[in-house]
């Protein structure tokens, strides 16, 4: 089932730091500027949030703070993967006692030569069993270099507690078969923001997406269009997000997001090391980007 109607566009919300230590303020200014936009909600300690980064009491006192600016009608997703069962298990319990609504779960990966379909089923099927609040798959194979096979999705899209996923491979024919395979209720969400548009065409339900914290209002109005039809108008919105879209993940990575969010006015800042923010050199190359967006 869907009980949080899942769907809409979600950035997987950057962790501001100051002077390396996490600043819990900035997230909540960033968060109540977020809340004047359509977005559905929000995703906190995805990849874009650097929870790999963080130590336990800091990924307490984030999903704490993230808890007191997101409105009860927004949806609070936590990323809460680790590499043991038994951790994941841990921190999921420990996100939805600090108010998320659901935990995205990232594939362990460090021994990825004995993540096979089996081993990872028994990961995501002992954590559904033990969780407090509904979970997602996350499939990031450019990060993990684990692929989560349609099959395996289907299965474990059977457990009433797996209800959705993250797919963030970029490959719309995965994505169109996983849809095609797994219940109508199932929300599959895409990751990649140059693919949102075609995702949108076979019936992803949204979109958990990186620049979404540089232009939220623009992806919530590609969203907009192609739900009345207007997909003209959405193909247009998706040419017009790619370049940018593209230059915070594939060309700059986190420190070009946090660059691109502080021109745009949010509070975006460092990396923590050993992430690095681009070049000043690379600094007018995104002024260009962001041109088409300032109003």
């Amino acid at each position: 089932m869907n009980p949080l109607n899942l769907k809409g566009v979600l950035p997987p919300v950057a962790t501001p730091f100051k002077d390396d230590e996490i600043d819990t303020e900035a997230l909540k200014r960033n968060l109540e500027k977020y809340n004047q936009t359509g977005l559905a909600g929000y995703l906190i300690l995805g990849s874009n949030g650097e929870g790999v980064y963080l130590n336990e009491n800091e990924k307490r006192a984030i999903l704490e703070a993230a808890r007191q600016a997101i409105p009860e009608d927004r949806i609070f997703m936590a990323g809460t993967g680790q590499e043991s069962t038994r951790e994941t298990i841990r921190l999921t319990n420990s996100a939805a006692d600090a108010g998320a609504d659901c935990a995205l779960i990232v594939t362990p990966n460090f021994y990825k030569g004995m993540m096979t379909s089996e081993a990872l089923k028994r990961h995501y099927l002992s954590v559904a069993e033990a969780a407090k609040i509904p979970t997602l798959i996350y499939n990031v194979p450019q990060f993990t270099g684990i692929n989560l096979t349609p099959d395996l999705v289907e299965t474990l899209s059977s457990h009433p507690n797996i209800v959705g996923i993250k797919d963030s491979s970029g490959n719309i024919g995965q994505l169109a078969e996983i849809i095609r395979r797994t219940p109508k209720d199932f929300a599959v969400f895409v990751g990649s923001a140059p693919v949102f548009y075609p995702a949108l065409c076979v019936g992803a339900v949204g979109g958990i997406l990186a620049v979404a914290n540089v232009i939220p209002e623009v992806c919530v109005a590609l969203k907009e269009k192609f739900d009345a039809g207007d997909f003209a108008e959405a193909r247009t919105l998706q040419f017009k997000i790619t370049p940018l879209a593209r230059w915070v993940t594939a060309e700059q990575g986190i420190g070009g997001l946090k660059m691109a969010m502080d021109e745009m006015g949010y509070e975006g800042g460092l990396p923590r090391s050993p992430l690095f923010s681009p070049d000043e050199s690379h600094r007018s190359e995104l002024k260009t980007l962001l041109e088409p967006f300032r109003s």
